[in-house]
This record gives C-alpha cells, sequence and structure tokens, in this order.
C-alpha cells in the first residue's frame, strides 16, 4: 500500500465557512480525495510538489502524495506502456479511498511534464468531457501553481465522478474558478510549447466546459468548449494517437449535439456533431473499445434521427436506427439498464415516425414494444422526467398505431399513456410540457367516439415536436439524462 508522505488542504479543526454549512460541506464532511504518483526526472529530481500546492487553496479537497513511483520507465518506450501503466494507475486508485488518482512521468529532454488523471468510470452514463485513459495535460517542468494550477484544477474536477452528493457539491462550487483560471493560464504558456504540449492543454480545458456547460445558462460555455475541441483537434495526430483524437472527437460531437438542443432546429450543429461522431466512429470498433464505440453510435442515431425531423425524409432514420442497434450490442439492460432504457427510447422514437411515414404497422409495432421495454428501468417514482417522456413517446407510437390499424384499443392506451405523463409533469410543475400533454389528450380523446365530442378527428399528436409553437420543438422530449431539464429549469424557459 503506497503511504503518504505529505498532506494539503482543508485543515480539520477550522470552522466552517457560511458557504460551506450552506452547502452541507463541514469540517467532517466527505471531501475529493485526490492521490498524486511520485513525478521523479532523469537527474532524480522529484516534481510532484507543485501539483499538490496547485489545490491547496480549494476548500474540500485532499490531496496525498504517494510513495507510489510513476508507472512509466523513462529507459522503455512511453507509448507502449501506457495500457499497462494505466492498470496499474487503476490499481493504486482500488487500494484506497481516492477519487482520482493523478499520475504520469516526465520524458527526455525532462522538460515538460506528462500529467495524466484515472478515476472510477461514470458508472451507467455518458456524461460529456469523457476524458481518454491514455490522455495526458502537458505542463511545463517547474511551473507556477499559481499560474497553469488552474488548468490542474480544472482538469481534475472534470475528471472526477462520483455519487456522494457532497463531493458534487464540491465539484460544482469550485467549477467556475476552475474553469477561468485555466482559460487564463492557456494564454501564459511558454514560448517553445509545442503545438502538441499546446494541444493536450486546449483538450483538457475542453473536456472541463464540456462537463461543467450544464451548470451555466445559455451557450456560451458549450460554444468555448466546441473551440477549445478543435484547437485540441488540431495538434493531436490521429496516426500517432488514434484513441485521444477520436475521443476528442466524439466530445466535440457531444458538445455540438447540447448546443443544437439549446438552439431549436439547429440543423447546422447537428450535421456538425454528426461529422464528429462518424469519424470517431472511423476509431473506434466494438472489438477494441466496445464503450465509446456504442455511446457514439448511440449518440449518432439521435443525430440522425434529428437531422430528419426538422429536413424531411426518413433514409437518416434508417441509418438512426442502424446506429441504434449496433448500441444495443454493447448496452443491455442487465450490465447498463439506464444507457440501454435510453437507446430504447430513441429507437422507439424513430421507428415510430419511420412506420408512420411508410404507412408501416410493423414497424410502429415495433416502436411500441421498445417503449415498453424502455418503461421496465424507467420507474416513475425514481426516474419520473424520464418515465413521463417515455410515456409520451409510447402515447404517440400507440397513436400512430391507432392510426394505422383503426383500433380504438390503441387510441385508449395512447390515452393512458398520455396521461400518466401528464399526472408527472403537473406533479413537477413543469407547465409548458403539461400544456403539450393536454393538446395530445385532447387529440386522442378525438378520437374516442365514447368520449365527449369524440368525432373520430384527424389530429395527429404523433408529430408535436413538428409544431410552429416556439415553446415546443425536440428539446422538450430529450432523451438522454444530460438533456433532460430539471423542473426549475423547465420554468425559467417557458
Amino acid at each position: 500500500m503506497a503511504e503518504e508522505i505529505i498532506t494539503a488542504n482543508m485543515p480539520t479543526k477550522q470552522k466552517p465557512g457560511i458557504l460551506q454549512r450552506l452547502m452541507g460541506l463541514g469540517a467532517k464532511s466527505p471531501a475529493i480525495e485526490i492521490g498524486i504518483v511520485q513525478f521523479i526526472d532523469a537527474a532524480g529530481v522529484s516534481h510532484e510538489r507543485a501539483i499538490a500546492q496547485s489545490f491547496n487553496a480549494m476548500k474540500g479537497v485532499r490531496t496525498k502524495i504517494l510513495k507510489q513511483p510513476s508507472p512509466i520507465n523513462l529507459e522503455e518506450d512511453r507509448a507502449s506502456q501506457l495500457p499497462s501503466a494505466c492498470a496499474q494507475a487503476i490499481e493504486v486508485l482500488g487500494k484506497d479511498n481516492f477519487d482520482i488518482i493523478i499520475w504520469g512521468n516526465i520524458p527526455e529532454p525532462g522538460t515538460t511534464m506528462y500529467i495524466h488523471f484515472v478515476s472510477p468510470p461514470p458508472a451507467d452514463e455518458d456524461p460529456p468531457g469523457v476524458f481518454s485513459p491514455f490522455q495526458a495535460l502537458m505542463l511545463p517542468v517547474g511551473f507556477d501553481p499559481a499560474v497553469l494550477g488552474g488548468l490542474l484544477r480544472a482538469t481534475a474536477l472534470a475528471a472526477v465522478h462520483t455519487k456522494d452528493v457532497y463531493k458534487q457539491s464540491i465539484r460544482r462550487m469550485h467549477a467556475p474558478d476552475a474553469i477561468e483560471a485555466a482559460s487564463t493560464a492557456i494564454s501564459l504558456l511558454p514560448d517553445d510549447f509545442t503545438p502538441r504540449e499546446i494541444a493536450s492543454t486546449h483538450g483538457a480545458l475542453a473536456n472541463s466546459l464540456a462537463s461543467f456547460a450544464h451548470l451555466f445558462p445559455g451557450t456560451e460555455i458549450y460554444q468555448r468548449a466546441a473551440i477549445s475541441y478543435a484547437n485540441a483537434i488540431k495538434g493531436t495526430s490521429r496516426t500517432e494517437t488514434p484513441v485521444n483524437w477520436a475521443y476528442l472527437k466524439k466530445n466535440l460531437g457531444m458538445v455540438l449535439h447540447n448546443l443544437a438542443e439549446k438552439n431549436k432546429r439547429d440543423i447546422d450543429s447537428l450535421e456538425r456533431a454528426k461529422e464528429s461522431y462518424e469519424e470517431a466512429l472511423e476509431i473506434f470498433s466494438l472489438k477494441t473499445t466496445p464503450f465509446p464505440w456504442a455511446a457514439t453510435q448511440g449518440r449518432l442515431g439521435d443525430v440522425l434521427y434529428r437531422i430528419d425531423v426538422i429536413a424531411g425524409g426518413t433514409d437518416l432514420i434508417k441509418q438512426a436506427l442502424t446506429s441504434f442497434q449496433a448500441a444495443l450490442k454493447v448496452f443491455t439492460k442487465k450490465s447498463a439498464p439506464n444507457l440501454w432504457s435510453d437507446v430504447m427510447n430513441n429507437l422507439a422514437q424513430a421507428a415510430q415516425l419511420l412506420g408512420r411515414e411508410k404507412n408501416n404497422k410493423e414497424v410502429v409495432e415495433r416502436a411500441v414494444s421498445a417503449c415498453r421495454s424502455a418503461l421496465e428501468v424507467r420507474d416513475r417514482k425514481k426516474m419520473p422526467l424520464y418515465w413521463a417522456a417515455t410515456q409520451n413517446n409510447l402515447g404517440s407510437a400507440l397513436f400512430t398505431l391507432g392510426h394505422l390499424s383503426g383500433e380504438i384499443k390503441n387510441f385508449e392506451e395512447a390515452l393512458e399513456a398520455f396521461s400518466g405523463a401528464h399526472e408527472v409533469y403537473s406533479e413537477l410543475g413543469l407547465n409548458r410540457m403539461v400544456s403539450v400533454m393536454e393538446k395530445n389528450i385532447a387529440k386522442t380523446e378525438d378520437r374516442l367516439p365514447s368520449r365527449a365530442g369524440g368525432k373520430g378527428g384527424k389530429g395527429d399528436p404523433t408529430l408535436w415536436w413538428m409544431e410552429g409553437d416556439d415553446e415546443g420543438g425536440a428539446s422538450d422530449f430529450p432523451s438522454s439524462p444530460t438533456e433532460i431539464a430539471e423542473p426549475d429549469e423547465e420554468e425559467n424557459k417557458a
């Protein structure tokens, strides 16, 4: 077991400040634990203290410099050692209660630190800004923590994935200052930094911006992340570091994807996201990188679907269904229930639209089945927003099935699904979504002769996202956790 030789940050006897008390971060509250392995250059000089000092002013963060040596052997080829080195860093992570391990080395000529970050991967989710395990932040040896330390802070915060609510609060508390410090630091890099080294800092900043963009209003942070990813990609060799390059492309696609969600009917961002995902899939594969391959396939499917919804047509929707089916080769109900249900929900959306356009009852029946499958995971009590979103998709699919089959029971089941979604949105105070459900309920009742005023009308809620209402649009029913708005966010938009 690696032993602590120096401890920094968060004095245990200090009385917590007002902000800490409000956030529940008292003296005995959990802290983000950062383990730092030794960074020793060829001359035997140690440099890990500069890394630890970069975190000294952060409340709720503790660092430990470990006796653990770098898993990289300076006398051997660095690139060939990365897989085994990452595995060793993960082993250190698992031996103690660390949230993240910072490791790396200082290769010849000894002027640059290659700094890696390893933390437990996000459980059953695919958040923006996920790091390649081989991605390094490069900083000059002997850097001033007060000048360039912001890059370390922002990168480490973005790399931490935790379910602990206190630690999540710590990340959110420090994110704005860390991001701005990192942005400033990039302009202060040494003049002799190489394009590759500069690209590493842009990649780290981009991941930080992407990870925390949802905390900020508007689209500015997403736009800054897209620019930073583009700068990182320019200096990253596809042939020398293909996995790093592919992760940058995937993450750029996710930022553009989110921009399109923020800017309704933004087909340009969707097209650019499509291109980025497709390029990432030229590197990712089912055999060698199954998780990022499946995650990218699922997101590509959603982008293809949304492009066709805006532009019209069905060719891309067919491709979207192929991408969703590919993602399901990796995401299963047992191994990744949330990601699996996301894909099933998205597949249902695409299938019902394709079935309607092609008057194909069998395709719509598959959409209904996919919705019901997703609801096996999307529980109303535990995941009310996701449950309501899929209930609405189910109602739309059943309405379409009734339209094609003429069977009243389909409309009755659609009404039940829309009504369930209406109940949840009403309970959460999402007035805009309540209004959308009321329209769908009214149009469904119009198809039921037993209902008062039922006339067998032609109202069709299956294309509600194409309505001209400025408050409508595909983003009202996003299909992944990162896109579903919290109640107060929805109300701010209404």
